[in-house]
């Protein structure tokens, strides 16, 4: 015995559900499949890809559920063992196992109960007397509290007595009346309610009744009217709301409320009349919008606002022809600017040849000018006598004219060289008009003279 309330302990610890009280060949058939049918088949749940945050969320939700499932059954499991334990006499084990019940579900009341009648019977030595005596105990104690009007302590004895002797006749005969007597006395307090139009307190009385007696005549029905009733009261409490928000010129709001009425009526007429109404005209600002953005040529923001007023029970076939005259306006417009781009940069490119064009014309002729003077100036000293080539020059050479002369003298040591006498004569020509002292260029010029008489250089 003492074995298998360590076993459980171990079980409850490490939290493993198969191993709660005993081993499966000590349980029945139909008790080993309880214990089988704990654990959740995952490939069964059919949960689909988590793709969307709702979905995740619903799949967590779904696991704390069976979480709490497979806790409850698993605590309801070991509490039997523990009872099992009390009814054998073994309470200090028993109140082991429910102190570990209590430790993870302080509100386990059937656990409470029993580890509150282990505790007070552990040790004694005669357990079969002791529990009878304690289960007497708790109705006499219940008895004394009726006596004093306390129905709820004396509900509590007898619960605790029929807990822990079910085939207690006296208890649970007392236990029944109480609990008749209270929803009685909820009845006739949710009544009192109704009457007073407070419906949901009368609701909660007799919802409190229905619990402590689900036999009770005709309270179902009284129920399902006062819960229609309400359903009416508030769906016409926010309908108000609706229409006084409607009044303000929230229309996005009140249509969010009416959704809400619908939740709770499905069935208005008045709701669905008005929601019909404030989608019509949220889906005409819409696309009044949509025009306003399609006169200033913001077309994309045109056609979001007709795909929202179609969401708002617009015409789609009309909202697909303004959509249709957006588009066809874009692709025209796209094309006008595709069209000036290339003329523009056409024109660009034009402009570029022509200013390439007038300045290559503009070098051609500033080098033909420059040719003609040169072949002016040729022209002229060949047209001239070589007396009268050296033309008067201001007494004293500048160093500047000196230095021209020696590159004319060289050009034409050059050309010489070159058997070019004509150009060698020009250039020594021109060095004696820079330096007409300059005895090289008055030698050169003799001898091209007479090379030039006599048919060739010396």
């Amino acid at each position: 015995m003492r074995n298998r309330i360590a076993s459980v302990a171990l079980a409850i610890s490490l939290g493993i559900p198969a191993a709660f009280a005993q081993t499966t060949s000590e349980k029945p058939a139909d008790q080993r499949a309880s214990l089988e049918g704990l654990f959740l088949d995952y490939s069964k749940t059919q949960l689909g890809p988590l793709t969307t945050q709702e979905a995740k969320k619903k799949y967590l939700y779904t696991i704390q559920l069976e979480k709490s499932r497979l806790m409850r059954k698993t605590l309801r499991i070991v509490y039997e063992n523990a009872y099992d334990l009390y009814r054998e006499g073994d309470f200090e084990g028993s109140r082991e196992l429910t102190g570990r019940i209590l430790s993870m579900d302080p509100d386990f009341q059937d656990a409470v109960i029993l580890n509150r009648a282990s505790v007070e019977l552990r040790g004694t030595s005669r357990p079969n007397l002791s529990e009878k005596k304690l289960v007497e105990d708790r109705f006499e104690e219940g008895m004394a509290l009726y006596r004093q009007g306390r129905l709820v302590e004396a509900t509590q004895r007898w619960e605790e007595s029929v807990k822990l002797s079910p085939s207690n006749l006296k208890s649970r005969y007392w236990l029944k009346r109480v609990r008749n007597e209270q929803a009685e006395d909820h009845v006739q307090r949710g009544q009192k309610a109704y009457r007073q139009h407070l419906l949901r307190d009368a609701l909660d009385q007799w919802y409190a009744a229905l619990m402590l007696n689900p036999k009770y005549p005709r309270l179902v029905n009284t129920i399902s009217k006062a819960e229609a009733e309400l359903r009416r009261q508030e769906a016409n409490e926010k309908l108000q709301q609706a229409l006084a928000l409607y009044g303000q010129g929230q229309t996005q709001e009140s249509l969010k409320v009416l959704e809400e009425v619908l939740q709770i009526e499905p069935g208005e007429a008045k709701a669905q009349k008005l929601i019909s109404e404030i989608k019509l005209e949220i889906a005409n600002q819409y696309v009044a919008q949509g025009r306003q953005l399609y006169g200033t040529r913001n077309y994309t923001s045109a056609i979001k606002e007709w795909n929202k007023a179609v969401e708002f029970g617009y015409d789609p076939r009309r909202a697909n022809m303004l959509v249709a005259r957006a588009k066809e306006q874009m692709r025209k417009e796209a094309e006008t600017e595709r069209r000036r781009v290339e003329a523009a940069e056409e024109a660009k490119r034009k402009a570029t040849e022509e200013e390439e064009s007038k300045r290559k014309a503009a070098e051609d002729e500033a080098k033909r000018k420059a040719e003609e003077e040169e072949a002016a100036k040729k022209q002229q000293l060949n047209a001239q006598p070589p007396e009268a080539e050296s033309p008067p020059q201001p007494q004293g050479t500048s160093d500047q004219n000196r230095r021209d002369a020696v590159k004319h003298w060289q050009s034409g040591i050059i050309a010489y060289q070159k058997q070019d006498l004509q150009k060698a004569r020009d250039e020594w020509l021109l060095c004696r008009q820079f330096d007409p002292n300059n005895e090289d260029c008055k030698n050169g010029l003799t001898r091209i003279e007479g090379a030039l008489e006599g048919g060739g250089p010396r």
